[in-house]
């Protein structure tokens, strides 16, 4: 006769697969809150979808309710290789006519060449001094004077004998903070340090020596500008500040950025004398960008929510949240509020007024002439349609502001999204426990089986030797 051995069963004509099968049955209840909780987890995952969306709806409509969007200016050049033009938000919509007759610049000077950059110069101070150089003309020949910078102090750098050749005096004064950074230039004469500083006249520069007498030649790299000074080093450029023509009117500037020159306008001056115009206006782009990023945002969640509730004839399949109120409030709470009228402006009462309309699925479609006619005639009055925000009357509230504070109590962790996904979790957890509780009953009830088995095999394995006993018995009778 077949055993089994897996059990114990010798002489029973058990099969494996009656326990497994057993126990299946006994595992049915919790295989069914397993593909129920399955179900659940995509509900979960749906709603994260549908909080997604209506995330990306607040902040666009929150972009819609920010002043600098709506009072955004653009600066354009009509040639941005002489000069370019940035502005910010409140800038007044103007034109300028500039040119640049000087670019800001920094001073440089060289030294002398020596043989190689590992060259020794000599040991001993240099102290780098900041300020400007001023020329009085009403002397001749003009003399020129060093006017130390107030807000920079001189700083002294001891090159002795481990700092003495060329590159290491370099990296000496480059770790200094003196306000110059120094560099190596090799061509067919050899080697020479040169320095440059900070764009600017107030930035111009001089360098004093104070030599080791025993170890010389650190003097090489001494230089002033002033009348009767002594310098070894040669000017290659002299410290300059930049300077242009706004409107006629002079400026100048220690960076080649003029900052704020007219309120809430940059510029970057490039080259020189080239007359250049600049335009300020209004940055309608933004606002139609933003306005477009709205209308996106809201047809998302209203396509989203309508996907995920829908009931597909065709393939006969449903969303995972088909027939959830708690879903269907919420798109006839953003469709009810969308086409409601507003009284914050009486140019504007509702989206259709602007261009903005309404498809039979829901979501929304811009006019774009339309829309960009009201933006050129009223922007003013579309501003306050979007962004109006009235703490005392409800209806003066601009759209926008309306959909931010709607979306914003969506979202709160005690709103719709939360409460329906916190509810869905906790059946998962219940069910989940459930699932526990079956698998170790059915583990128990498996380990009671086998025991079973095992004893009803010690059994007829006694009955099966006896039955042997006996049929030799009686063959030995009929002997």
């Amino acid at each position: 006769m077949p055993s089994l051995s897996s059990v114990g069963v010798s002489g029973t004509g058990l099969d494996e697969n009656v326990i497994t099968k057993l126990v299946a049955i006994e595992k049915q209840p919790a295989d069914a809150l397993t593909t129920k909780n399955t179900e659940l987890q995509t509900k979960v995952s749906t709603w994260g979808k549908i909080q997604s969306a209506f995330s990306s709806l607040k902040d666009a409509a929150n972009r819609l309710t920010q002043s600098d969007l709506w009072n955004g200016t653009t600066a354009t050049s009509s040639n941005d290789t002489a000069i370019s033009a940035s502005s910010t938000s409140g800038a007044a919509a103007s034109s300028y006519t500039v040119t640049a007759s000087k670019l800001a610049q920094g001073q440089m000077i060289a030294s002398a060449a020596f043989a190689s950059k590992t060259a020794a110069v000599g040991e001993g101070t240099l102290r780098i001094q900041l300020g400007t150089y001023v020329t009085d003309n009403s002397v001749t020949p003009p003399a020129v004077t060093f006017n130390a910078k107030a807000a920079a102090s001189a700083v002294d750098i001891s090159i002795g004998p481990g700092d003495n050749t060329l590159e290491k005096i370099r990296d000496r004064i480059n770790s200094a903070n003196a306000g110059i950074t120094a560099s190596i230039v090799n061509d067919a004469s050899g080697s020479r340090l040169v320095m440059r500083g900070a764009n600017g006249e107030s930035n111009a520069f001089k360098v004093s020596v104070t030599e080791n007498a025993s170890v010389p030649g650190l003097s090489a790299l001494a230089y002033t500008a002033e009348t009767g000074g002594t310098s070894a080093m040669t000017s290659t450029q002299a410290a300059q500040n930049a300077k242009a023509i706004i409107n006629g009117l002079e400026v100048n500037s220690e960076s080649n950025t003029l900052s704020n020159v007219m309120d809430g306008v940059s510029l970057t001056l490039k080259q020189i004398n080239t007359p250049v115009n600049i335009t300020v206006a209004q940055d309608t782009a933004s606002i139609s960008k933003g306005v477009n990023d709205f209308i996106s945002a809201y047809n998302n969640v209203v396509s989203t929510i309508r996907v995920q509730t829908l009931y597909d004839e065709a393939s006969k399949t449903a969303g995972p949240l088909q027939g959830d109120s708690t879903a269907r409030g919420l798109l006839s709470q953003m469709r009810n509020l969308i086409t409601s009228d507003s009284t914050a402006t009486a140019s504007f009462s509702r989206l259709s007024d602007m261009g903005i309309v309404t498809n039979t699925d829901g979501t929304l479609k811009m006019t774009s002439s339309k829309f960009n006619d009201a933006m050129g005639s009223k922007l003013a009055d579309m501003q306050k349609y979007f962004a109006n925000s009235d703490d005392t009357v409800a209806a003066n509230n601009g759209m926008a502001q309306r959909i931010k504070n709607l979306t914003s109590q969506i979202l709160d962790t005690n709103g719709a999204i939360a409460n329906s996904t916190d509810g869905i979790k906790a059946t998962i957890k219940r069910n989940s426990t459930k699932i526990d509780t079956i698998n170790d009953r059915a583990t128990l009830y498996e380990a009671r089986l086998r025991q079973q088995y095992t004893a009803l095999d010690a059994t007829y394995s006694k009955f099966s030797g006896l039955q042997s006993y006996v049929s030799a018995q009686l063959a030995a009778l009929n002997k």
